[in-house]
């Protein structure tokens, strides 16, 4: 029966994915566990490719009698990894993870030029 499950799961993963952008993927249909395991392997790509956010399609819970699901436990795992997860301005069931780079935050071009100007730190790396 697990075997079963699996594939069932793997199917509707591929076909909700089939047209969907690198940076994104589509949760729908999924259980809470499998939707992590699949957040979980997102991040880790985007991350080996080097990418600044994910788009996880995480529905807004409409058409579950409990409600959403699967949004609060990917926002805890978010919290786990600590990443920043946002909702989709454009679309409430999208939430939106902006991925640390090496630990550091980026600094904008102004704040580079603003650091070099008043040579603080006698050297800008970028």
């Amino acid at each position: 029966m697990e075997q079963v499950n699996k594939e069932a799961s793997d199917w509707i993963f591929r076909e909700n994915n089939r047209d969907s952008a690198e940076d994104e993927i589509d949760l729908h249909g999924l259980y809470v566990k499998e939707a992590l395991a699949r957040t979980e392997d997102a991040l880790e790509d985007a991350r080996r490719r080097g990418q600044g956010e994910v788009k996880l399609i995480v529905g807004k819970g409409l058409h579950s009698s409990s409600g959403a699901k699967i949004k609060p436990a990917i926002e805890d795992l978010m919290k786990k990894y600590q990443l920043n997860a946002e909702i989709d301005p454009q679309n409430a069931g999208v939430l939106v993870v902006r991925m640390n780079t090496g630990g550091r935050s980026r600094m904008s071009p102004g704040e580079i030029t603003r650091r070099i100007e008043r040579d603080e730190e006698g050297c800008a790396i970028m």
